[in-house]
């Protein structure tokens, strides 16, 4: 009878521990599907979409430099620019400054985005993390007209800018003495609209 009661006991240990194991991986099982499942909607990763644009810039050819001078604009807030000196054209980036040199000037870039430079994929990593600048500056990550857009803010030296891209392919800044809000209203869409024939 002790022989019989030790081996059922026995028996009965050995299918919870059978049972406990079974649980055990069902319990890895799930916990693996769930990283999984974090991983892919993880905002940080790139989505099938920006992949492809990423993919589709680095085959295009840049623009040349005469086709992005073309691009900026005649003037800024009503100021034209500073002189013909002061408009770059270097490989993929043009600038210009408008208004009075200073603290009162207007800086305008258009980066090209094509080839093997990682400009737009920077960008919209930059818009995903998000960082924050040093003190008694701030970046402000805002969706305007449909355009995502970051602006950096130096109150103390009454210095801003704001920056976007345009068409997956142009980054966009403006850089001036006033309120992010009223940098973005002085941006000439009507101009750009010239980039969308190199999409």
């Amino acid at each position: 009878m002790k022989n019989h009661t030790f081996i059922c006991c026995l028996l009965v240990l050995l299918f919870s521990c059978k049972e406990s194991a079974n649980q055990e991986k069902t319990t890895i099982s799930s916990a693996i599907e769930k990283a999984k499942e974090k991983t892919m909607d993880n905002p940080y990763l790139d989505n099938d979409s920006q992949k492809a644009i990423y993919k589709a810039l680095k085959k295009k050819t840049p623009l040349t430099n005469d086709q992005l001078f073309a691009i900026l604009p005649e003037d800024i807030n009503g100021h034209k620019p500073t002189s013909d000196l002061v408009l770059q054209v270097s490989s993929q980036l043009t600038s210009g400054i408008y208004g009075p040199l200073g603290k009162k000037s207007y800086n305008f870039f258009i980066q090209d985005g094509v080839g093997s430079r990682a400009i737009v994929r920077n960008f919209f990593d930059t818009y995903k993390i998000q960082p924050q600048g040093p003190p008694q500056t701030e970046y402000v990550y805002q969706d305007r007209d449909g355009y995502k857009t970051i602006a950096f803010l130096q109150p103390k030296i009454k210095r801003n800018f704001i920056r976007f891209v345009y068409n997956n392919r142009f980054e966009i800044t403006l850089e001036g003495p006033d309120p992010v809000k009223e940098l973005w209203s002085y941006i000439d869409f009507e101009n750009l609209k010239k980039l969308d024939k190199y999409n």
